[in-house]
């Protein structure tokens, strides 16, 4: 049996018999990790009260070469994110987050670039960096990129060139999600003669996405924001940034052929970024 000490987020937990629990969780050096985790609610046990959703933890686990379910030793909270539970729209993002962490994680692997952008996702949500719906579309970006699945936003997701909008307004651009995201015209008619579904996205939503991903990067250098090849810098509105989070978990389902449970109440009203949902109301239309 071999001892293990890591870091960990708790992803999920099960109630095992009276007083143990089956946990869940994802650890930097080791991926997704199963453990029996035996008395956790007595106050004797070396982890009482320490495997709480959203902390950062200090464990220690012993764990047999073809064993699946190893056993708790000890777990000790090394970042305590109580305020992630305080308000329901930051909670609910807080699990959205180590959902869709659960889906990727693999057992045994190293997982340390998706350790880092959880534990960076729910510590912007503890220290209310930025809105709930911002921190959320910054994570996803962050997700599809650490999984290879990146859309392109700026350039042509075949060819890397430049990829007009369509001279509608408001502009529009050529999209698939199969084919890797933005498109210019000659690869788009490519792409549906490779029988991916292509359609078309508001090029507000695209550059907004990556305004969102290019201040994460800027954050995370510590340099100061001056614009570039995201576009001109635009006000982040709720009501834009909600388009952006509906491409991008649409993209996201897409790619991972489920939908998240976190995505289900969000997605189940129409497509906001079709040309319908944009049509201006007309004057004195029922609310």
């Amino acid at each position: 049996m071999a001892l293990v000490s890591d870091k960990a987020l708790v992803l999920r937990r099960y109630p095992w018999g009276e007083s143990s629990l089956i946990v869940h969780v994802l650890t930097p050096g080791h991926g997704r990790v199963h453990l029996t985790a035996r008395g956790v609610f007595r106050p004797t046990a070396r982890y009482f009260a320490a495997l709480d959703l959203f902390d950062t933890l200090e464990i220690e686990y012993s764990m047999g070469p073809q064993q699946e379910l190893g056993n708790l030793r000890r777990a000790t909270i090394g970042r305590r994110r109580a305020r992630v539970c305080a308000k329901l729209p930051v909670y609910r993002t807080g699990l959205a987050a180590l959902e869709l962490a659960d889906i990727a994680a693999r057992p045994g692997q190293d997982e340390g670039r998706l350790f880092r952008l959880t534990e960076a996702a729910l510590e912007r949500l503890e220290t209310n960096q930025v809105s709930c719906t911002e921190s959320r579309v910054s994570f996803e970006l962050q997700y599809l990129r650490a999984l290879g699945l990146a859309p392109a936003l700026l350039h042509c997701a075949a060819c890397g060139g430049q990829a007009p909008a369509l001279p509608e307004d408001p502009p529009r651009v050529i999209f698939s999600a199969g084919a890797g995201g933005r498109l210019c015209a000659p690869c788009g008619a490519g792409a549906r003669a490779a029988s991916h579904r292509v359609g078309t996205l508001p090029e507000d939503v695209l550059l907004a996405a990556a305004q969102v991903d290019a201040g994460r990067e800027r954050s995370a250098d510590n340099k100061p924001n001056r614009g570039g090849d995201a576009g001109s810098s635009q006000p982040l509105t709720e009501e834009l940034l909600d388009r952006v989070r509906d491409f991008l978990e649409r993209f996201i389902d897409f790619h991972l052929e489920t939908r998240p449970r976190s995505h289900e109440s969000f997605l189940a009203a129409p497509n906001r970024n079709t040309r319908a949902a944009r049509q201006p109301r007309p004057h004195g239309a029922g609310l």
